[in-house]
């Protein structure tokens, strides 16, 4: 087992991961009210005598504290704020979060160990009631619970099991909230009906002297104040940050393909695009864990400082060569020269869903084998045959919605999906992989004929997620997919010898993403080289079954 490096990066996903687990258990305990108010006392009661021990205490606090104090960094090292929406959304709900929770903490937690107030629904949800503020309550579910969810996102985005559960996940995300609102809701009116009786209010509700609510505002204050200082100071720290580094001494240049740009030093590189609106990759948000935003160094590696372990780990995931880096984490201490690996600008007008996205997406692979020539082929005739294929190939995708991204002599890559969801992509594949099963069956007997040689040829297809962007230099630029499913669609192929199978060969995962009907007692199980173990079945018609 790998052992666990304790980065930046790893301490703030493991603080994000525990305070998610405390707002979704809080979220939880709030739909108990949907059944009644007493199911929901007693859950607290359990999650109250869980969180308030004190080993976790110890790590609920901490983990705020350090998870805090990580956005301040995160906040303060920032050298521009351009940055995709998503990931601006997620910082304000982060930051806005504590403006929140300030006083309901202090209702809660403080009041207990101040004067013993009980952390029970019945006086919070009366006091709420009393006080009409129940909709501020139900906005404090809000903010956090999307920062949580977009973290979460950022954090396992790429994961191919996250991935798979990505559908059940977002059902469960926008679900819990949901119940968690209507349980609250419902709460509010049982109180309401129960407070009716004085007697049930005396015996049930714990009221705080005008005093100790005198105190409870003065801490709620003080900390609310001490939290906007704490972000004023920040920030007033970039400003003067900023005033020192505009100094010309200060300056770096950064070389890309067609043009410079002057950064103050301590930028990252993806800053210094981000913040010159050079078109630059990054899917993870500049986290330094899916390494699309990486560039290969070509001038001014001695002005690189090595990389931290948080990039040393994503490079050597990916095996990536001598003086490549990631864009997010490299702060180069002089002039450089980086040509971008993975572009995410368009050579040619195309729409910008295409140019960089992640999405799911369906890929056909189309492999020739076994040429066996009665004589020895000429280069030129095998040219002649690699371009009827590939000609025929891209004729037909095209008209089923796919679009050819590579094609590479015995083997053409299409992907479906870049402007229909997921069930539609899959559908157009099987379709199109009928049609070319039958354009190259008629291709392959006419070239039989002219060229006196016979070109076997097989069909895979797989779906998943991918990332999906236009790659190369300035001169030429071609539209790429690259991830997991691009990977396994590449070794099905491989692993395929052909024996028992037809030409047309589909993952379990294509036939569950078009609603294929395939004959159970069809499918076969191939370990592929990585040792992941995938179901196939050779189809015979898919367009018919669609």
């Amino acid at each position: 087992m790998a052992r666990l490096r304790l980065t930046r990066q790893n301490l703030r996903l493991g603080t994000g991961l525990i305070l998610f687990a405390y707002v979704a258990v809080h979220l939880a305990n709030h739909a108990l009210g949907l059944i009644s108010i007493g199911v929901a006392e007693r859950g607290l009661r359990i999650a109250v005598a869980v969180w308030h021990s004190l080993p976790v205490t110890i790590l609920l606090y901490g983990a705020a504290g350090i998870h805090i104090a990580l956005a301040f960094a995160a906040l303060y090292e920032r050298r521009t704020l351009r940055m995709p929406p998503l990931e601006g959304l997620r910082i304000v709900l982060g930051l806005g979060t504590p403006l929140l929770l300030i006083a309901h903490v202090v209702a809660t937690r403080v009041a207990f160990e101040l004067y013993d107030a009980p952390g029970e629904y019945s006086r919070i949800v009366w006091n709420l009631w009393n006080s009409n503020r129940e909709g501020r309550q139900m906005a404090l579910l809000v903010p956090g619970w999307l920062h949580g969810c977009l973290g979460l996102n950022f954090a396992f985005g790429r994961r191919l099991l996250y991935q798979r559960l990505r559908l059940y996940l977002f059902g469960a995300a926008l679900l819990l909230p949901v119940l968690a609102v209507l349980g609250f809701l419902a709460m509010v009116k049982e109180v309401s009906l129960l407070a009716l009786d004085p007697a049930w209010i005396n015996a049930n509700v714990m009221r705080l002297t005008k005093g100790q609510s005198i105190d409870m505002a003065r801490v709620s204050d003080g900390l609310l104040a001490l939290y906007l200082a704490a972000i004023g100071a920040v920030l007033l720290a970039r400003i003067i940050r900023r005033a020192v580094e505009s100094g010309s001494d200060s300056l770096v240049t950064i070389t890309y393909p067609g043009r410079s740009v002057r950064v103050p030093r301590g930028w990252t590189v993806l800053e210094a695009s981000r913040s010159h609106h050079i078109p630059h990759l990054s899917m993870c948000g500049g986290r330094a864990r899916c390494s699309t935003c990486r560039v290969r160094v070509i001038a001014g590696a001695e002005q690189c400082p090595p990389p931290a372990p948080n990039e040393l780990v994503t490079l050597s995931r990916i095996h990536a060569p001598e003086n490549t880096r990631l864009a997010c984490q490299l702060r180069p201490d002089g002039d450089v020269t980086v040509i971008p690996l993975l572009m995410a600008a368009p050579s040619s007008p195309r729409p910008l869903a295409i140019a960089a996205v992640e999405r799911d997406i369906a890929v056909m692979l189309v492999s020739f084998r076994g040429a066996a020539a009665p004589r020895r082929m000429l280069p030129q005739d095998l040219l002649y045959l690699l371009n009827r294929y590939s000609e025929t190939v891209g004729e037909v995708v095209r008209m089923e919605g796919g679009i050819p991204t590579h094609f590479s002599g015995d083997r053409v890559t299409v992907i479906f999906g870049l402007d229909v969801g997921p069930k539609e992509a899959n559908r157009q594949a099987l379709k199109a992989a009928a049609l070319v099963d039958q354009r190259l069956h008629a291709l392959r007997d006419r070239l039989a004929q002219e060229l006196g040689c016979t070109v076997d040829y097989f069909i895979h297809l797989h779906t998943g997620r991918a990332g999906v962007g236009e790659t190369g230099d300035h001169a030429l630029r071609t539209l790429t997919a690259v991830g997991d499913t691009i990977e396994v669609a590449q070794q099905l192929a491989a692993a395929h010898s052909g024996e028992g199978m037809g030409s047309i060969v589909l993952s379990q995962a294509v036939a569950l993403a078009a609603g294929l009907n395939v004959d159970p007692a069809r499918w076969r199980e191939l370990v592929l080289q990585n040792g992941v173990r995938l179901r196939v079945a050779s189809v015979d018609d898919p367009a018919a079954a669609v």
